[in-house]
């Protein structure tokens, strides 16, 4: 099972009220002769909402936040960097006393660990990785940082809490195994809601509030963090996740599949390893990202316009796996194959954007599903980029354990 937790006051007993307020000191004192401390917590305050409000999978959480940080400092990034990661190395660690262990936090966290279960820190990533990082660690989990399988942070992120997005763009990072996922927390708006809508049970740190009751998976529960482990045992081997067919979920699973190809662009792999493949018979990286970037150009955009525009629309079936030969795909250039699967994907969502609740619900014939409805044939598209978002992680996994 995946079992995602929230950090702050889940794990980690930290009041914002006094953490924000010791922090912007602190970093304020480090900045003095950049900007007013006065001033600082405005800018900071500033560049964080661009960061919640971003949707745009071609911008991580750091560029949101450094290109107005940056610019309002009036100081180009690279002469402040060695100073900003001196603060968070050497600094930022000043603060743990605002913090407490919380009970039962780690006998949690190592009864999920030793019962083979996979633990990501989902904490919301509006701070670089050093800072977050100190955090966990100031939790006194009694593991390393090593013992969980991924750790958020705006280095890597693309989207925020309280966006669905957020918690879809993990999985992929992880290869979205086919596996039971929860998520754990103790704000209802940041933690619960957007894994419910997405079809996650989730587990709420307090009592669900009773207008909500009738509206979660039936496999959601609240409680005290003593009772997070009985919880997962309960469910442990229920069936696995299964994402919601409605709106919210779909537009969140094409953006964070967007949002994964964006970080393939950024991570300097060497390009002989886009066109390697794992097995003779199986697709290299590029093959894979060409494959995505023309079903939607040629497959799932077309598809949108038929059924927008035709009463009843027959939806032929698409066979495209013989494309990759066809079109050589493996000699494609990474980066433009990328910015091309980005440009559709972008595409896609625009004309997705225009579909009311009447054309979401319209009734269509495929030809192989047979009579059905305009958002599971979404359903179907977003599991499409599921199977390849994983094949590209087991790729790049055979590629790093080849030594390739």
């Amino acid at each position: 099972m995946i079992v995602l937790f929230d950090l702050d006051d889940t794990l980690l007993e930290n009041s914002m009220e006094k953490f924000l307020p010791a922090y912007f000191h602190l970093l304020g004192k480090s900045l003095s002769e950049y900007a007013s401390p006065h001033k600082l917590p405005e800018i900071i305050f500033s560049g964080t909402e661009l960061m919640v409000n971003n949707l745009n999978p071609q911008k991580t959480l750091e560029e949101c936040f450094n290109d107005y940080f940056y610019t309002k400092l009036g100081r180009q990034k690279n002469s402040l960097i060695e100073k900003i990661t001196h603060f968070y190395k050497n600094e930022f660690p000043a603060l743990k006393p605002i913090t407490n262990e919380i009970q039962y936090a780690a006998e949690t966290i190592n009864a999920l660990l030793q019962s083979g279960h996979k633990i990501i820190i989902a904490t919301n990533p509006l701070f670089p990785k050093l800072a977050i990082d100190h955090r966990v660690n100031w939790a006194n989990l009694g593991v390393p940082l090593s013992a969980f399988t991924y750790i958020t942070n705006y280095e890597e992120l693309h989207f925020t809490k309280p966006h669905p997005e957020f918690i879809l763009e993990i999985l992929g990072k992880i290869g979205w195994p086919d596996e039971q996922i929860v998520m754990i927390g103790n704000e209802w708006d940041m933690d619960i809601v957007p894994a419910e809508q997405l079809g996650i049970p989730t587990f709420f740190i307090g009592s669900t509030p009773k207008e909500h009751e009738n509206n979660l998976n039936p496999l959601s529960s609240s409680g005290l963090m003593k009772d997070v482990v009985d919880w997962v045992n309960q469910i442990n081997g229920s069936e696995p996740y299964e994402m919601s067919k409605s709106d919210i979920a779909i537009k969140a699973s094409l953006r964070a599949t967007a949002a994964n190809i964006d970080s393939y662009k950024r991570n300097n792999m060497v390009l002989k390893h886009f066109s390697t493949r794992p097995k003779p018979n199986e697709w290299s990286l590029i093959e894979i990202i060409s494959h995505l970037a023309d079903v939607d150009a040629e497959v799932n955009i077309p598809r949108l316009e038929l059924i927008r525009n035709q009463e009843n629309p027959f939806i032929e079936a698409a066979l495209t796996d013989q494309w990759a030969e066809e079109r050589n795909y493996i000699q494609r250039d990474p980066h433009e194959t990328i910015s091309s699967f980005m440009e559709n994907r972008r595409k896609l969502l625009s004309v997705l954007s225009e579909f009311d609740n009447g054309l979401w619900n319209k009734s269509i014939n495929h030809a192989i599903f047979g009579p059905t409805k305009v958002s599971e044939l979404m359903k179907f598209t977003t599991q499409h980029d599921r199977i390849h978002i994983s094949q590209i992680y087991n790729t790049l996994e055979t590629i790093k354990n080849n030594g390739k």
